[in-house]
């Protein structure tokens, strides 16, 4: 039996990383939650369309990123879902002149991977009722 992960799921276990004191993990965490952070959110996206545009995922992820806010009727979550992919992955290419991100700045980015998450299944809802 396969377990089926989600993006809620995804974004839980990166809120564990950044809540978890262990110094073993000390500047391993930021990057590890930024990654579980976005893959939540590109998880988001394809179950977005699996019931709204079968077939784009198979699209660049540029190309997905400008489609979400009208496909989930919000252009403002779909701009901040735009903001949050970009910051996310430049976090999680380690560069030796760049600081990890900062529990606050994945708290946001996780956030807005939630928010997108929420309205995902929201329309599923509709559409598969």
């Amino acid at each position: 039996m396969t377990a089926t992960v989600d993006a809620h799921a995804l974004v839980s276990a990166a809120r564990d990383l950044i809540r978890d004191d262990d110094s073993a993990t000390a500047g391993l965490w930021p990057r590890a939650a930024a990654l579980l952070a976005r893959q939540g959110l590109e998880l988001a996206m394809v179950r977005l369309w699996e019931v709204t545009a079968p077939g784009l995922e198979r699209t660049s992820t540029r190309c997905q990123l400008l489609c979400v806010g009208d496909m989930i009727n919000d252009r403002e979550l779909g701009g901040r879902a735009t903001l949050t992919w970009q910051s996310l992955s430049n976090a999680c290419h380690h560069r030796v002149y760049e600081l990890p991100p900062t529990a606050s700045e994945l708290n946001l980015a996780l956030e807005v991977v939630w928010d997108l998450a929420e309205a995902v299944e929201r329309l599923r809802g509709k559409i598969q009722a």
